[in-house]
């Protein structure tokens, strides 16, 4: 999935601890998509930083098309 490997980069190969998306309307060939990743929260866990992320994809016309979240060590 797209989305799993732009947040991977931005957070660094081998942190990211959970990934789940799911699309909730059709993306169609030619269609523009910008994806999204919001800061949700940044915790301790395990004594580690953490961060929570909200992910959305939006298609031209800014529907939705994907929505989910992620967690992602930080170190």
């Amino acid at each position: 999935v797209g989305s799993e490997m732009c947040i991977r980069d931005s957070v660094g190969d081998g942190r990211l601890t959970y990934y789940g998306v799911r699309f909730v309307n059709q993306v169609w060939p030619g269609d523009t998509l910008t994806a999204r990743a919001e800061v949700a929260a940044v915790r301790e866990e395990d004594g580690g930083t953490v961060v929570d992320l909200t992910i959305s994809t939006t298609n031209q016309d800014e529907k939705f098309v994907l929505t989910g979240n992620a967690t992602a060590r930080l170190d």
